[in-house]
């Protein structure tokens, strides 16, 4: 899939679920109004299976907390089956220690673990939880050998000293680190004022210790930071040109709906309403490729 500006569309990310078992103060909730609709198993899967007919190739599952889903396994091993080149699962981690061996038997291998903190008193402060609940979840997930990337939304005042600490902790993990730019999306305007965090002089000093800079076509050429062996990327999508001309996935909402942009919900296509009528996979064919002549990159619109 290609849209109109030349990008091709090669993942897909599915909104599973609203709920969630914590309240983080950060959190754009996938850029999704309040809902309560929920899609099935076999709808999830179907959505996935038209959207690999159509050359998606990676698909990520997020919520919410995706964990919350009781069929979560099974989603998992119907994806797995589909012969992509990756599925990955966006959690808090704090329910992994019940969830992990269930994911890894259904094929699962790649876990993003949002973690805004490694310090209990600022975890608890940023999402009402505990942080023992998800270190004891990630090191489930570790000793079953699973892959994990550490996602870190960096906010001013509140998380920009543990720079060091989290780059020991993900190297501790053999995994990655990705420090996130706060997003002005679902957030109230003083809030973000507050907190957000220009993340250039962080990437200015991870360039600096580092001789090895990976700059990764696949992901809005974002540049990959070896940090003493350690991958580090730096995702700066705020009024960032260069991150909208390489966006290459398609979301979906977890009431089943396709949005072309994270930052936008004026251009929502309704997948879920045309599968509970009957429609064919041929309909849907068109009903994605409707969204993808709907995508334009948020940061070249007019203001």
């Amino acid at each position: 899939m290609i849209d109109p500006y030349g990008r091709v569309v090669s993942g897909l990310r599915v909104s599973l679920t609203q709920r969630c078992n914590l309240n983080c103060t950060y959190c754009h909730h996938e850029g999704e109004g309040a809902s309560g609709i929920e899609m099935t198993t076999d709808e999830v899967l179907r959505i996935v299976s038209v959207a690999r007919s159509l050359g998606v190739r990676r698909v990520k599952y997020t919520g919410g907390e995706p964990l919350l889903r009781r069929d979560i396994k099974e989603i998992i091993k119907g994806t797995t089956s589909m012969d992509l080149e990756d599925v990955a699962i966006t959690t808090n981690g704090s329910l992994l220690k019940q969830h992990a061996q269930n994911l890894v038997d259904a094929g699962l291998h790649r876990l993003n673990i949002s973690l805004p903190s490694i310090r209990p008193e600022v975890y608890r402060s940023l999402t009402g939880g505990s942080l023992d609940d998800a270190m004891e979840g990630v090191m489930e997930a570790k000793g079953l050998g699973m892959e994990i990337k550490v996602n870190v939304v960096m906010m001013k005042g509140v998380n920009e000293g543990e720079i060091d600490p989290l780059l020991e902790f993900a190297k501790s993990l053999h995994g990655g680190l990705q420090l996130i730019e706060l997003e002005d999306l679902n957030l109230e305007a003083s809030f973000f004022e507050k907190y957000h965090l220009d993340l250039s002089d962080i990437e200015e000093q991870l360039a600096k210790r580092t001789g090895h800079v990976i700059e990764r076509e696949d992901m809005n050429r974002r540049r990959r930071y070896a940090i003493n062996g350690l991958p580090v990327e730096v995702v700066r999508p705020i009024n960032n040109p260069q991150f909208c001309m390489r966006c290459s996935r398609l979301r979906v909402t977890s009431d089943g709906k396709l949005k072309p942009c994270l930052m936008r919900s004026d251009n929502l296509i309704d997948l879920l309403g045309p599968m509970r009528k009957g429609n064919s996979d041929g309909a849907l064919k068109g009903l994605f490729l409707k969204a993808l002549n709907l995508r334009s990159p948020y940061y070249l619109q007019p203001s």
